[in-house]
């Protein structure tokens, strides 16, 4: 279904408006959700108290659902009592427009600082850092801990810890804001409100569960603060890449080098510490906040009270640099991405450019164009021009495609390989199969058991795909199908629009080719999406090749994949489950029909092969142990819910593709 577009934000109300029982002093933030003020609530006696006013925005407050959502945040802060975290003061309603009343901070929030410092040649030091992170922690350990009124554990996630959600106050104190637990659930159902509310800055602190698109819990919000940790005591960034696409891969693959080189003058136990609340995989991470707040507790060893003096001194430094504002300016906004030494540079992407015309000079002597940049790209995507062309723009002096680096990397990836460009390959390959009657589920089954590496080139009439494979694992999938190009997957899917399609590729040129940044950048898809459109789309090119009635497979072994490609991870078993059910659904390779009234019998693979195979495949090979018929062995698999009504069928089609069952008449067959 397609993301509709949220309208601009209201235009600021003018200094010292009324809202409810508050004056609205100034609008510190607005995003896709909510605007939020600083404002001063009067009191019985004495002067007014500062407050922070979020209010949501009006074209989200005329959704239920949403209004809902935002009411819960506020029954659920105000539940949470604990001097790190930021409180909620009050929730209401006025003229239409549902609002949260928030505690104060006089400061400036953790990105902030952290940039100041930078800015500044200097760093917090590892006692400070270390007093830094223990009090966001017992915040979260706080929030992840919280009850009902009758005593019943929540079990709350924030889910959107972040230095520019951690505030720090001109007294030393460390509070954790912008409570996050409803904002997250707003922007899974309401993903219109991300469009102008993108989390720039926020990325490098998902966990790589949350990348993957998987459930998250409170080790989720633990990863979160142990990036912040390790950020604090490096001065500098954890996960850093070229493009918030390189920052979520480095976060799902857990790469933790930047630790490792720069923490190398950390103590032993510090740096250990760190590093288990880092663990890509949950179950191995450390458990709770709590756990890593202690494991932390040696290491900072001067008087709490010194420290959050130090503390408060480094705030009033840094914030004395800037306009007052309090540090919910940035805790509710998110941190901009700007140079260093201009806090508040905020250039977003133009959405205009100039169209740009090129010409292409064949190696045949052919001359093609004018074609604008999307046509050129998809020309070269799908082989129709490559190498040995060259390349002219506005009237420009043609140059070979080789001197143009942004359309270099949409060759297909095997053009640029010795052994697999368009004229023949300079030696046989590895191995090499025939696709005929569904032989692919045999082939990539192979390749997986073999735990291969190298590239393996599918091709049916004109139609060519490349995969290549890491110890047997897919990483890369690339194909000369123009309907297969990301933009157009994107399209098909309802993702953006043709229109923002034709936008982005035509100033793609800016960020050197690169689609998927390009996108990011013009705010048309956020990048957390995206990354899971393009896992999407490798997996469906996968997963199409299982439907093909034939065609040839070759295998060259060690051929590496291109930097330029987007090294996904897919589980491989996954794909042939899932290529395997692709094709009975579609009336392919039926092993019921293929062979009833047979019986089936385990042989061919050894137990290593065996071991390595899905759980349900090594279920059904032990259940063949004995002759018995096909119809009993899959009765046997059936799911017991009724839901999957191919289960036991996807397993046997594996074992007979692999030559691990025998068919054979059974007894009493003459």
């Amino acid at each position: 279904m397609r993301i509709s577009r949220p309208p601009p934000p209201p235009p600021a109300p003018p200094p010292h408006s009324r809202f409810g029982p508050y004056t609205l002093a100034d609008r510190i933030a607005v995003g896709g959700m909510a605007e939020v003020f600083r404002a001063h609530e009067p009191r019985a006696v004495g002067d007014p108290r500062v407050v922070v006013v979020k209010r949501m925005l009006p074209a989200l407050a005329s959704e239920p659902g949403a209004r809902a959502m935002f009411e819960e945040e506020a029954r659920l802060g105000g539940l949470v009592e604990h001097d790190n975290v930021v409180r909620v003061l009050g929730f209401g309603d006025e003229a239409g427009q549902p609002y949260l009343a928030l505690e104060y901070v006089p400061g400036l929030d953790l990105w902030r600082l952290a940039r100041w410092l930078t800015r500044q040649g200097r760093t917090l030091g590892t006692e400070l850092a270390v007093f830094v992170t223990r009090e966001l922690l017992a915040g979260l350990h706080a929030v992840h801990e919280t009850h009902d009124r009758d005593a019943r554990p929540l079990g709350l996630v924030h889910r959107d810890v972040s230095p520019s959600n951690v505030l720090l106050s001109v007294h030393g104190d460390v509070k954790l804001g912008d409570f996050g637990i409803a904002q997250a659930l707003l922007r899974e159902s309401y993903p219109q409100a991300t469009l102008t509310e993108r989390a720039k800055g926020k990325l490098g602190y998902l966990a790589p569960e949350q990348v993957r698109g998987l459930p998250a819990d409170r080790r989720a919000d633990v990863f979160a603060a142990a990036v912040i940790a390790a950020e604090l005591l490096m001065g500098r960034p954890l996960f850093a890449g070229g493009s918030e696409l390189a920052v979520l891969l480095a976060i799902r693959d857990g790469d933790l080098r930047a630790f490792h080189e720069h923490g190398a003058g950390l103590p032993e136990g510090l740096r250990a510490a760190v590093v288990a609340a880092l663990a890509a995989d949950p179950d191995a991470r450390t458990a709770t906040a709590a756990i890593l707040r202690d494991a932390l507790a040696p290491y900072e060893t001067g008087p709490v009270s010194a420290l959050r003096a130090q503390l408060a001194g480094l705030v009033g430094e840094a914030h004395g640099s800037r306009k007052p504002s309090g540090a919910y300016q940035v805790a509710v906004r998110g941190p901009k991405t700007a140079p260093p030494g201009d806090d508040d540079a905020d250039a977003p992407a133009t959405r205009d450019a100039p169209e740009l015309a090129y010409l292409v000079r064949t190696s045949d002597g052919r001359t093609e164009g004018p074609l604008s940049y999307a046509k050129l790209v998809e020309a070269i995507a799908t082989r129709r021009f490559g190498l040995t062309d060259a390349i002219a723009l506005q009237g420009g002096a043609f140059a070979p495609l080789s001197s143009h680096p942004d359309l270099v990397r949409h060759l297909p990836t095997s053009s640029l390989s010795d052994r697999t460009a368009r004229q023949e390959p300079v030696r046989e390959p590895d191995r090499a199969w025939s696709l005929e009657d569904g032989s692919i589920v045999g082939v990539m089954t192979s390749v997986v058991l073999a735990r291969e590496t190298g590239l393996l080139l599918c091709e049916q009439g004109g139609v060519r795909k490349e995969i290549y494979l890491s110890n047997g694992v897919p990483e890369f999938v690339t194909s000369n199908l123009a309907t297969e190009l990301l933009g157009e997957f994107l399209v098909a899917r309802g993702v953006i629009s043709r229109g923002e399609l034709d936008m982005a590729l035509a100033v793609m040129p800016r960020f050197e080719g690169r689609l998927g940044d390009t996108l990011t950048a013009l705010g048309l898809v956020e990048p957390v999406h995206l990354f899971r459109q393009i896992a999407a789309q490798v997996q469906e090119k996968l997963l199409e090749l299982f439907t093909w009635p034939s065609g040839r497979a070759t295998l060259w072994r060690g051929v590496a994949r291109p930097q330029s490609g987007f090294p996904l991870g897919l589980d491989p078993w996954r794909i042939v489950m899932d290529g395997i059910d692709r094709r009975l659904a579609q009336g392919m390779d039926d092993p019921l029909a293929a062979h009833r009234g047979k019986w089936v019998l385990a042989s061919g693979p050894n137990d290593l092969e065996v071991a390595r195979l899905p759980l349900a495949v090594r279920s059904a090979y032990r259940r063949a142990a004995q002759p018995l018929p096909i119809a009993d062995l899959d009765r046997s698999l059936s799911d017991p819910t009724g839901r999957d009504a191919r289960a036991g069928r996807r397993a046997i089609a594996l074992l007979l593709a692999i030559g691990a069952l025998s068919v054979h008449d059974g007894p009493g067959a003459s």
